[in-house]
């Protein structure tokens, strides 16, 4: 009842580099009508907050949020379902496939690889997506959030609605190649490929966005990392032109997984798309995408919202990167829960 009665409400997203907020201007619209929109430096939590306040006249305003714990695990495995009414065993399952020494303090769900449902304790073995985050990177998260005047109507782990909404619009243009979300961290990257069989998880590999900043080094006769980071966020002809030089370390590392599970499936991968970049590789997408064989994933946001429940004023313009967060209120063909309870 208590949102019934919120006049506005927000959409929030925390990755690692940047927060990400729009405005909706009637929490109860149909369709929901974003009109506004802003990002901050993560840690600018007092800009957050002022923006938020000069928008918002009541103590707390309800957001639909999401986030990006830096412990998150999502793995994909076999599973035997119906042993989840034995008490030990979702336990027992983390300690062996995610080497959590104490699974009590984690959130564990087990999702279905393809529609992303929570798998219910009935059924023979079979594939799932086993999501692990501890308990307090989500508490720390909600007391963030509570401290900022924003309450969670729903706090989602960001990846999950994302590969959601990317499964939801290759159906609509009939892509049937697999699409894949590559998360960078500064020395480890993520991949999460969305194939015809649901989302597969290969193993993170060792290298990160260091080896990007190493090789700029070189290239450009840097001295600093701050010197290679400013240099970087200039995105101009020469910059893009030894694209290819600075993420050849990265790509070296990513095409064999590529490979890999198009050998495995008989499935093409297609398109990519890099999740939660720096703002410092904002230009990344498309040479790693044409480095691994692949190609930038191709989204019009403003063109999409349309076809998802969603409608925005005119004014407002969402590039890619803000399509993870658009997603946390898409209205898909085939809706997911990735709720945190």
């Amino acid at each position: 009842m208590f949102f019934k009665s919120a006049r506005r409400g927000l959409l929030v997203e925390f990755n690692p580099h940047r927060t990400l907020v729009a405005g909706l201007a009637g929490w109860d619209d149909d369709p929901l009508l974003i009109d506004c929109m802003a990002e901050f430096d993560v840690q600018d939590l007092e800009g957050l907050r002022t923006w938020i306040q000069s928008l918002h006249d009541r103590s707390f305003v309800p957001a639909f949020c999401s986030f990006a714990p830096r412990d998150w695990q999502l793995v994909r495995d076999s599973v035997a379902p119906r042993r989840l009414a034995e008490p030990n065993y979702l336990g027992d399952l983390a300690r062996e496939k995610m080497k959590l020494t104490a699974p009590e303090d984690w959130h564990i769900h087990l999702l279905h690889p393809l529609e992303g449902d929570q798998i219910l304790a009935e059924g023979a073995q079979r594939p799932a997506l086993i999501s692990a985050v501890s308990h307090s990177s989500v508490r720390q998260t909600q007391q963030l959030l509570l401290d900022l005047g924003i309450l969670p109507y729903r706090l989602e782990i960001g990846i999950l609605p994302l590969i959601g909404a990317i499964f939801d619009y290759n159906q609509r243009r009939q892509d049937t190649r697999a699409s894949v979300i590559i998360e960078l961290e500064e020395q480890q990257t993520t991949a999460w490929i969305l194939g015809k069989e649901g989302v597969h998880t290969p193993t993170s590999l060792k290298i990160g966005y260091n080896s990007i900043e190493k090789t700029a080094l070189k290239e450009f006769g840097l001295t600093t990392e701050a010197e290679v980071r400013e240099r970087l966020m200039d995105v101009e002809e020469e910059l893009l032109l030894r694209a290819n030089r600075l993420v050849r370390l990265l790509v070296r590392e990513l095409k064999p997984v590529f490979d890999s599970f198009e050998m495995t499936t008989g499935q093409r991968a297609g398109e990519l798309y890099c999740a939660y970049l720096p703002p410092w590789l904002s230009w990344l997408n498309e040479p790693l995408a044409v480095g691994t064989g692949l190609e930038p994933f191709a989204i019009d946001c403003n063109a999409w919202l349309k076809t998802v429940g969603l409608s925005t004023t005119p004014e407002l313009q969402f590039s890619p990167r803000w399509f993870s967060l658009l997603s946390l209120v898409a209205r898909l063909g085939a809706r997911q829960t990735n709720e945190i309870q």
